[in-house]
C-alpha cells in the first residue's frame, strides 16, 4: 500500500511539474518572447519605410514644404514605440539590453541626419541635403548598421523562444517521463490485485480496479494534454511564426526597393507604406495557438482531484483486504 500511495503521489507531482513547467514556458513565449520578436521586426519595417518616405519627399520636391513628411514621422514613432516595448519586455537578457541602448542611440543619430538634410535642402543646398540623407540611409542599411542591430535583437529573441520551446519541463521527453511513472503505478496496482486474488481468494478488488481505471484515464488525459502543448509549440514555431515573417519581410522588401530606386534617381515603384494592421493580422494565429496551449483547462483541477481519488481507492482496496485478513 505504501508503495502504491507513494507512486500515486509521485505521478501527481511529475504530471503537475510538466503541466506547470510547460504552461510557464508557453506563457513566457506568448506574453514576452513573441511580442519582443514582433516589435523588433516591426521596428525594422518601420525604419525601412521611413527611409523610403524621406527619399520620396525629397525627390518629389515636397520636402521644401513638409520636410521628410508625415509618413516619415509616423514610421519613426512606430519604431520608437516598438523599441520601447522591447525594453519593457526585457526578454533577451543583458546582452540584448546593451544592444538596444546602442540601437536607440543610432535612431536618434539617424533622425538628426534626416533633419539636417531637411534644413540644408530648404536653404537651397540640395546637394548637401542629399548628402546628409545618403549618410542617414547608410546608417540604416550599412553593414553593422541600425537595421543589422535590430535584426540581431530579433535573432536573440528568436533563440530565447527556441530555448523555452525546448525547456526541460515543456517537451515530449518530460511528458513521456510523467506517463512512465503512471504506467509503473498501474503495474503495481495490477500486481497487487493478482497477489490479493491468490491470497484472499477474491477474483476482483473493486476499489483497486476502480483506481486502475481512474489511473488509465488520467494517464491518457495528461499525455494527450502534454502532447497537445508540445504540438502547439512546434506548430507555432514551424508555421505561424514563418507566416508572420513572410508578411513583414514583404513590407520590408517593398520599402527597401522603393528607397533604393529613389536614391538612384528612379521612380519609387510600388506605392504604400508600412501596414501595421496587416502585421497585427499576421500575428493573430500565433497568439491564438500559444494562448490555447498555455491554459491547462480542466486538467488543472482534474489532475489533483483524480490523483486524490486514485489514492483513496487504493487505500480503501488494501485496507478492506487487510481488515478481512485480520478477522
Amino acid at each position: 500500500m505504501a508503495l502504491a500511495l507513494g507512486m500515486t503521489l509521485l505521478f501527481w507531482a511529475a504530471s503537475t511539474a510538466v503541466m506547470v513547467g510547460g504552461g510557464t514556458a508557453v506563457s513566457s513565449v506568448r506574453d514576452r518572447g513573441v511580442p519582443a520578436y514582433v516589435s523588433a521586426r516591426t521596428a525594422h519595417a518601420a525604419l525601412s519605410d521611413a527611409d523610403r518616405a524621406a527619399w520620396e519627399s525629397f525627390r518629389s520636391g515636397a520636402a521644401e514644404l513638409i520636410g521628410p513628411g508625415q509618413r516619415f514621422r509616423d514610421n519613426l514613432t512606430t519604431a520608437a514605440d516598438s523599441l520601447a516595448h522591447i525594453a519593457e519586455l526585457d526578454f533577451g537578457g543583458g546582452a540584448e539590453r546593451d544592444l538596444l541602448r546602442a540601437v536607440n542611440a543610432q535612431v536618434v543619430t539617424y533622425q538628426g541626419l534626416v533633419e539636417q538634410a531637411d534644413a540644408t535642402y530648404r536653404e537651397g543646398l540640395e546637394v548637401l541635403g542629399y548628402a546628409y540623407l545618403t549618410y542617414a540611409s547608410d546608417l540604416l542599411h550599412g553593414e553593422g548598421g541600425l537595421l543589422d542591430r535590430i535584426d540581431e535583437i530579433a535573432k536573440r529573441d528568436l533563440r530565447a523562444v527556441d530555448d523555452r520551446r525546448h525547456s526541460a519541463w515543456g517537451g515530449t521527453a518530460a511528458a513521456i517521463g510523467a506517463a512512465a511513472v503512471g504506467l509503473v503505478l498501474l503495474a503495481v496496482l495490477v500486481y497487487a490485485q493478482v497477489a490479493m486474488a491468490r491470497r484472499f481468494r477474491r477474483i476482483l478488488n473493486p476499489p483497486l480496479l476502480a483506481a486502475s481505471l481512474v489511473l488509465v484515464g488520467l494517464i491518457v488525459w495528461t499525455a494527450n494534454a502534454f502532447l497537445h502543448l508540445d504540438r502547439a509549440f512546434d506548430r507555432a514555431w514551424e508555421r505561424d511564426l514563418p507566416a508572420f515573417d513572410r508578411v513583414v519581410e514583404a513590407q520590408i522588401g517593398t520599402a527597401q526597393a522603393g528607397a533604393s530606386a529613389l536614391r538612384a534617381g528612379g521612380p519609387a515603384g510600388q506605392a504604400g507604406g508600412l501596414d501595421v494592421s496587416a502585421v497585427d493580422e499576421a500575428r493573430r494565429p500565433l497568439d491564438a495557438r500559444l494562448g490555447g496551449a498555455a491554459h491547462g483547462g480542466a486538467l488543472t483541477a482534474g489532475l489533483p482531484l483524480l490523483s486524490l481519488a486514485a489514492g483513496g481507492l487504493i487505500f480503501l482496496g488494501v485496507w478492506a483486504r487487510l481488515r478481512e485478513y485480520g478477522r
